[in-house]
């Protein structure tokens, strides 16, 4: 059975609804999901922390690439004049290539043929590189989460449960990427504390409950 992998994400469904029915003419494949945070953090349940997730077959992501571009190029004819993008400069529509997973399809493809008509073309594969380059990046663990790791610490020694939780956090978060990859959002240095503070707060929390037990015996 073949996998369906992240293609891209929105704020809802409603977004999302022409690029599914685009993949429905074309007989492709897809699944979707809401996805969020497994734990936050911050306790702040933000709900815009939650995606709207559109999956497919790692085979069929060129093709939905394609049907997306040639679906943008004819729209491009009717857009706007007063689009916001037009309002872009060079440096602004290049980070827009270099960040496509934060803008649309329909964005990426006009700020592209923006640059095109101003006097800078980019090609294909070019545009290929820059997706492969802002991958790379995104891919790089995130800065270490030293006041986390220290909170962590202080609550494990309390026997704290969420100082259990602070350490799955940092032990097995994972980010996905543009390309489908799922990899460790923290470095291993941070991981490794996160898996100490859950041992340490289990542990800890064990000890106090033995402790009370005897008090009470």
């Amino acid at each position: 059975m073949t996998d369906f992998v992240f293609y891209q994400q929105f704020p809802n469904p409603e977004v999302a609804a022409p690029l599914l029915e685009l993949l429905r003419q074309h007989a492709v494949p897809f699944e979707t999901s809401f996805d969020k945070p497994s734990f936050d953090p911050s306790f702040a349940h933000n709900q815009t922390s939650t995606h709207f997730v559109v999956k497919l077959q790692a085979a069929d992501f060129e093709t939905a690439r394609g049907l997306e571009e040639d679906q943008n190029q004819q729209l491009i004819g009717q857009v706007d004049p007063g689009h916001y993008l037009f309002t872009f400069t060079d440096a602004e529509l290049a980070d827009v290539l270099l960040k496509p997973d934060e803008w649309n399809s329909f964005d990426v493809t006009l700020a592209r043929q923006i640059l095109q008509d101003r006097g800078t073309v980019i090609s294909p594969e070019a545009a290929r590189l820059l997706r492969q380059q802002r991958t790379a990046d995104l891919a790089r663990p995130e800065p270490s989460q030293k006041a986390w790791i220290l909170w962590g610490y202080a609550t494990a020694l309390l026997g704290g449960l969420f100082a259990f939780f602070i350490g799955w956090h940092l032990y097995t978060h994972r980010k996905t990427l543009p390309d489908g990859r799922r990899v460790h959002a923290f470095s291993a240095p941070d991981r490794l504390h996160g898996l100490r503070i859950m041992v340490l707060g289990g542990v800890m929390l064990v000890l106090l409950v033995c402790f009370r037990i005897y008090r009470e015996s």
